[in-house]
């Protein structure tokens, strides 16, 4: 059987690297060869920053209203059209058909956002006219993740473009064909050349390149936050804007009074496989429920069976910090992986819980982005709300109480963009997703994800 390769969209045409290079992609299910994938060079970043930057400046700055509205139409009708496409590209398998409504959302909200006003008129007189306006940055770099390729790409391109700017898209190197597929999805629905771009390549050294180009303005990144660091420390030399979703340390809080079926059901679905930045990695009970929870997160984590990571080097990671974690903690469950024919070949891991007296192990500290689950016990309030605050991060915590007063005061002093009572990770296209401290820098969703991509310029006509 034939494996597809996939190229680089560069200046509105699907074209290899310039080396001629392609890098093989292997199914986390069975090892078996799904996909080749054009392996870029500085060369191609180069050619693909200079595109964007002619098209900013000769055409897309400037495009109508009506016209981005056409567009964007047509954009819609032709992801629906490669749906079963786009999810067929996909190396990790994704659940379900059709275009997530999510996406279809993230479209239609920016959109409407096009007739919103462009400025405000400061002041208006016989002597002068003061007034501000929005105006596109120019090029903005785009990293989109691998545990998302197809939202992660369309959800920073889409208000990056309606905005006005153009974009170059790195997709992920474990899922560059279904980011590589979307991002022709512009092409097919007349976009012009060069208003959207996509190069891929293994290694760090097309989104050095990137990252650095003199035409870049702004960096999309979502990923880890050692990457995060590493892309603003670069951005610096040149003082460009950078928009950061990064790492995670999710802690669920568990109080006496919370129904813990739901809570152990909400556990298991989004710690086991753990691969997102909201998933729930550490568990806060209260001492009085702490045996009853344990065997109903064992019972869902039996039922769901081994969770599947991106690659062997998931897997590695997994194993490495599970085996400390036994060293420092207690093993609860799981905890190695899965045996037999159908696990032989592919990347699996089994979904594992354990027990620590504090949090000074890197299992509970550092994101794994697998399966493992650090548990802890707590006595009061406020050692519930120091510990869940005890990280250097601060996306989510998921707190499972049905006093009102409590849920109002954690709310008030959880140090966490996102706070979901009684349920894991709730997502809307209309609320700003984003966290504190090394969570990152800045917002998606909603308002607050478009206003990066604008700069503002101020005028006075006397």
């Amino acid at each position: 059987m034939s494996v597809e390769k996939y190229d680089l969209l560069i200046g509105g045409q699907m074209c290899p690297s310039a080396s001629g290079r392609y890098y093989p992609l292997h199914s986390p299910v069975d090892g078996r060869l799904v996909a080749e994938v054009a392996d870029a060079s500085p060369a191609d970043v180069d050619r693909a920053a200079g595109a964007a930057r002619e098209a900013f400046y000769a055409e897309w700055k400037f495009c109508s209203i009506e016209r981005k509205r056409t567009l964007f139409a047509k954009l819609k009708e032709v992801l629906h059209a490669m749906a079963d496409e786009l999810a067929a590209a996909k190396v990790q398998p994704q659940g379900g058909k059709g275009l997530p409504p999510l996406i279809e959302h993230v479209i239609d909200y920016y959109v409407g956002k096009l007739d919103d006003n462009a400025g405000a008129l400061i002041e208006h007189g016989d002597q002068c006219t003061n007034y501000v306006y929005r105006e596109p940055l120019g090029v903005v770099a785009i990293f989109a993740p691998f545990n998302g390729p197809m939202l992660g790409a369309l959800l920073s391109a889409i208000p990056a473009l309606v905005a006005g700017n153009t974009v170059v898209l790195k997709a992920p190197d474990q899922e560059a064909p279904q980011a590589l597929k979307v991002m022709q999805a512009f092409h097919e629905a007349g976009f012009p050349a060069g208003v959207v771009n996509a190069l891929s390549g293994r290694g760090p050294e097309v989104g050095q390149a990137l990252v650095a180009h003199p035409a870049t303005r702004l960096i999309s990144f979502t990923g880890s936050t050692a990457t995060g660091k590493k892309i603003m420390a670069a951005a610096a030399e040149d003082l460009k804007r950078v928009q950061l979703n990064l790492g995670s340390k999710t802690a669920q809080i568990i109080f006496p009074d919370a129904d813990l079926e739901a809570a152990a059901t909400a556990t298991a679905g989004s710690a086991f496989p753990g691969q997102a930045c909201s998933a729930i990695s550490r568990v806060l009970l209260h001492r009085s429920r702490r045996d009853e929870f344990i065997a109903l997160l064992q019972e869902k984590a039996q039922t769901a069976g081994p969770s599947m990571l991106i690659d062997r080097a998931a897997v590695e990671r997994v194993e490495g910090y599970v085996e400390t974690g036994k060293a420092q903690g207690t093993l609860l469950f799981g905890g190695a992986q899965p045996s037999g024919d159908a696990y032989a070949k592919g990347c699996y891991f089994e979904p594992t819980a354990i027990a620590f007296a504090d949090q000074s192990s890197p299992v509970c500290r550092d994101e794994i982005f697998g399966p493992v689950v650090s548990v802890l016990t707590f006595d009061s309030d406020d050692e519930a709300l120091a510990l869940a605050n005890d990280t250097d991060y601060g996306l989510l915590v998921s707190l499972w109480t049905n006093e009102p007063e409590r849920q109002r005061y954690f709310v008030r002093r959880l140090e966490v963009g996102i706070v979901t009572v009684n349920s894991a990770s709730m997502l809307s296209h209309r609320t700003p997703w984003g966290g504190f401290k090394q969570s990152g820098i800045g917002r998606r969703y909603g308002e607050m994800g478009l206003e990066p991509f604008f700069e503002y310029k101020t005028v006075w006509i006397s």
